[in-house]
């Protein structure tokens, strides 16, 4: 069968454990996602996860008549226009009769309004199923370009399918879901480049992650902490040989093609220019303690600017990029960044544009809500602040275990084999795979650590667990006596079944949870044009 490998004697885990050729991988990967969410997921009741379902849908029935986003904490701007959109198409095609919130059926009606919120929850997480496959399955092209070898692409695509965010967010309504698929090219896709040497391509991969990565922040502002490590990445990742052929290198078409460059991205700049002042005028940066703690508004942006325009500079000096290259790339990324931050027009909302320019303000009044601590004490090191820091720390290392701290997270396992294999690969004195590995997990436990804020929700698994995958894909491809060990097949498996069976740890958990309709009683001021549930007492709807 075309499918079936065909079987030869070999010692390689890789060959023992890919039975199937490329494209049945994949195939199965999908399959046994959507069997899945089909088995545990598609048929949670609408009030299930109201945590984020409800204010998803009830947000796209809103945008649908006519009637403004109500949802902007996030922001969540790139999923509730999708749904919105999704709806519309569904409803045309007949297969969703209720796609505008004008057309809900009142209270009154207890079994249509029901059902309206029913058909459309589940049309919800049908597009979180195809959104979360079309994720899994880019990840596994570009791995694939990354390592060269599709055997490893397959496996990293089985890992990042089955891990505990992705297989959790593919069944419900979450922002994490596009804005960690949006980041996670953007890793790939500057690790690709900055490998790159012979090529004049490379700026232009630099816009498109930059472009990936501002959009993600669109939906899920903390998307700006893989962004603030995406540089450090990518210094680990640059070209062995340091001699470029391309229209970079003293070529008159690089020299024009630069300046046409810097004329579109200022021109582009100019566009977004009031987008920017809007948002850094807003009630949102004015009015947060991020202000006294971080400076006026718009300095810590500067700063992340600024962190960036400078390790692309190292860059440049460090692997002798030409002068050319460096500003075509550094046109492309702001052409790509403002690109993004106009998408705000399409559906204009200055509460989004706000929410997007002031990310730590919107970030720090979640961590401060969740953390009290954080709000208590003067100046930015306080004792409080610094206390946070060290349990924060300790939590973090907690986790590493899954003894001390278990959660629904197979990665973990991985993160083992990383170590485990970055120690062998020292020992093979492969110092720059080491350097390459230790950036990911560096960048893994600092993003992790950042994310203890809200005590690392699941939810923001999505958004580390794909460096994992890299970086173990990195290791698994280059170290060819590890693939030949005798424990090899036997730590593989182990991984296989490891991740299979704890990343449905939590999907199953919900078929099995007794909580009713209530939940939606305390979500009113996130849905305020619907009406006072029945089974809701005045009291709990304020």
């Amino acid at each position: 069968m075309k499918w079936l490998r065909k079987a030869v004697p070999t010692t390689n885990v890789l060959d023992r454990l890919v039975v199937v050729s490329w494209n049945f991988s994949l195939l199965s990967i999908t399959a046994g996602m959507t069997l899945s969410f089909f088995l545990f997921g598609f048929w949670y009741p609408y009030w299930r996860i109201a945590d984020m379902d409800f204010w998803m849908v009830y947000n796209g029935f809103l945008l649908n008549a006519g009637l403004p986003q109500e949802y902007f904490d996030h922001p969540g701007y790139l999923t509730i226009l999708s749904i919105a959109g999704w709806f519309r198409f569904l409803h045309s095609l007949g297969l969703l009769e209720v796609s505008s919130f004008l057309a809900i059926p009142p209270l009154s009606d207890s079994v249509g309004f029901a059902l309206a919120w029913t058909y459309a929850t589940q049309a919800a997480r049908v597009l979180s199923l195809g959104i979360a496959i079309v994720f899994v399955l880019m990840f596994a092209f570009l791995l694939r370009v990354l390592v060269r070898d599709w055997r490893v692409a397959a496996l990293g695509a089985f890992a990042l399918a089955f891990s505990g965010g992705l297989e959790m967010q593919l069944r419900i309504v979450r922002t994490e879901l596009v804005a960690g698929a949006l980041t996670t090219f953007a890793v790939l896709i500057v690790i690709i480049a900055a490998r790159t040497d012979r090529t004049g391509w490379r700026p232009f991969l630099m816009g498109l992650a930059s472009f990936a990565s501002v959009l993600a922040m669109l939906n899920k502002v903390q998307a700006i902490f893989l962004i603030c490590v995406l540089p450090i990445i990518a210094f680990s990742f640059g070209p062995c040989v340091r001699v470029q052929t391309s229209i970079w290198r003293n070529s008159l078409r690089g020299f024009f093609a630069t300046a046409g460059l810097i004329v579109l991205g200022a021109l582009l700049a100019e566009l977004a220019l009031p987008l920017i002042s809007e948002g850094l005028s807003s009630s949102l940066s004015l009015n947060s303690r991020v202000r006294d703690l971080l400076g006026s508004p718009g300095a810590y942006q500067s700063v992340v600017i600024c962190w960036i325009a400078a390790s692309m500079l190292a860059f440049a000096v460090a692997y002798r990029i030409p002068v050319t290259e460096l500003v075509a790339a550094t046109a492309m990324v702001t052409i790509g960044g403002v690109l993004s931050l106009l998408v705000l027009t399409i559906q204009y909302n200055p509460n989004n544009v706000a929410v997007v320019t002031n990310p730590l303000e919107q970030m720090y009044n979640f961590a401060a809500g969740a953390y009290p601590q954080l709000g208590e004490g003067d100046g930015l090191f306080s004792i409080q602040r610094i206390g946070f820091v060290l349990r924060a720390i300790v939590g973090v290392v907690a986790r590493r275990t899954f003894i001390f701290h278990s959660s629904p997270r197979p990665t973990i396992f991985l993160e083992w084999f990383v170590i485990a294999a970055t120690i062998f690969a020292w020992r093979r004195r492969q110092y720059n795979l080491v350097m390459q590995a230790g950036a990911l997990m560096c960048s893994v436990w600092l993003v992790d650590l950042l994310g203890m804020g809200r005590d690392l929700k699941l939810e923001y698994f999505i958004f580390t667990d794909p460096l994992v995958v890299i970086a173990a894909a990195l290791l698994l491809s280059q170290l060819d006596k590890l693939q030949n060990h005798r424990w090899a097949l036997t730590i593989g498996i182990t991984l296989v079944v490891a991740h299979i069976a704890v990343s449905q740890a939590e999907p199953v958990k919900h078929v099995f949870k007794r909580a009713g309709p209530e939940i939606l009683c305390g979500l009113y001021h996130h849905a305020k044009r619907v009406e006072h549930f029945e089974f809701c007492s005045n009291s709990s709807t304020q």
